[in-house]
């Protein structure tokens, strides 16, 4: 099982710098959870003229403290004995059940790290970032502190893909972006550990600012100054659309390609093997009856998920008066059930990849938002198959980007006809 690198300093990366460019902001993570930074009470001397992206800051700020608090209390509460107990992981095998507690270590050095890189780049755009505060998150068993993770970490998937249209900087942007998938990727798996599907949309939905405050207020016992996180009236334009950037139809029939390609691999997999020879895998010979019983089910609610985004996609594009591009004709090389779920994992990180790398160049608000949502589904797809390859499901605190150019050679090796 791989582990993830420094995941302080990869998310701190993540961030820009005042004068960063987009290559300059990606980095990688550490595993311990540490106490939120307390900023000074002294507003700074630029604290008028901060960046317009400051108060969406503070507010993805405030929810990472909320997450980095409950793991570093939790993992505190209850040992790893008591938490491979739960209740709620009974079903499972002893491997599953192994994994969690480091699992939930991961999360919380990723949640962690965010909140140190948060904090940092709201001080370089000349804001005071939020301090933690105190909570009250209710748990009182092993099973209870699972459900709360699964709630929060829903929570910040929706909260994430809620802010990202308003977001101005595009270097911001494709930070946020990036912890936005890795929230799905958590999400996907405490889904999975909690009884649920990991992946129960093919869109993720969004909340409003307003609807994660009401309910991260559930938690928080100290008070909120709610004006930190006011916007203002008089917000720039986002600058998602560089002078060079392709038009946003070429950019969707670029995330059609993908989608088409997906859509194919699941159809024709799904029709290769059936569900016993899938739930047989050697891949899946370390799990019990529960996990592999549940293969089949999730592969075709996974390939409905790529059919849908298929479908949506080709007619924004139509309306936009472009023309959707065809469906190739795909060789993906499998033949064994195992081998089929290898090419399933690394088509899935590659969605991820593509799609942080693409959503900063899309300019329509309602396209860039359906395709946040689309992005977090393919994490959460991918942390799954992660899992089922004996993989974690969330390697990194922040999710890497790959060009265009990258992901169509990658593509190109499974097109034979075009």
């Amino acid at each position: 099982m791989t582990q993830p690198d420094d995941a302080t300093d990869r998310t701190r990366r993540a961030f820009p710098t005042p004068t960063a460019t987009p290559t300059e902001t990606m980095g990688g993570m550490t595993e311990t959870p540490t106490e939120s930074p307390t900023p000074t009470d002294e507003p700074t001397a630029t604290e008028a003229m901060a960046a317009p992206d400051v108060p969406l800051l503070n507010y993805a700020l405030t929810l990472e403290h909320l997450e980095n608090a409950f793991y570093r209390e939790g993992l505190d509460e209850f040992a790893d004995d008591e938490i491979m107990s739960a209740d709620v992981l009974s079903k499972f095998d002893e491997r599953v059940r192994m994994e969690v507690p480091e699992y939930l270590r991961t999360a919380g050095a990723h949640e962690a790290a965010h909140v140190d890189a948060i904090s940092e780049t709201v001080e370089q755009l000349g804001g005071t970032p939020v301090p933690e505060g105190e909570y009250d998150f209710g748990y009182e068993t092993p099973s209870e502190f699972l459900g709360v993770a699964q709630a929060l970490e829903n929570t910040g998937v929706a909260a994430y893909a809620g802010a990202a249209p308003q977001v101005v900087n595009n270097d911001v942007l494709a930070a946020a972006a990036g912890i936005h998938s890795v929230e799905a990727r958590h999400a996907s798996f405490l889904n999975l550990v909690n009884g649920d599907s990991p992946y129960p949309a093919g869109v993720d939905g969004a909340k409003s600012i307003d609807e994660v405050l009401e309910i991260a207020g559930g938690f928080v016992t100290s008070e909120v100054d709610p004006s930190v996180y006011e916007t203002g009236e008089d917000r720039p334009t986002h600058d998602r659309k560089a002078e060079d950037d392709t038009d946003d139809v070429a950019v969707l029939n670029y995330a059609l390609t993908l989608e088409h390609l997906e859509n194919a691999f699941y159809r024709g997999g799904l029709e290769t093997f059936s569900d016993d020879e899938l739930m047989n895998a050697d891949a899946l010979a370390d799990f019990g009856e529960e996990v592999r019983t549940a293969v089949p089910e999730h592969l075709r609610t996974a390939g409905a998920h790529e059919a849908a985004h298929v479908d949506a996609i080709s007619e924004t594009v139509e309306q936009l008066g472009g023309d959707p591009v065809a469906e190739a004709t795909y060789d993906f090389g499998y033949e064994t059930p195992s081998e089929f779920l290898g090419v399933a994992q690394a088509l899935e990180n590659t969605g991820v990849a593509a799609y942080k790398g693409a959503a900063p160049t899309v300019s329509n608000d309602d396209v860039f938002a359906a395709a946040i949502g689309i992005h977090s589904v393919e994490a959460r797809h991918a942390a799954l198959l992660n899992e089922l390859n004996g993989e974690i499901p969330f390697p990194d605190g922040v999710d890497e980007p790959k060009t265009m150019s990258e992901v169509t050679e990658i593509a190109g090796q499974f097109i034979v006809e075009e």
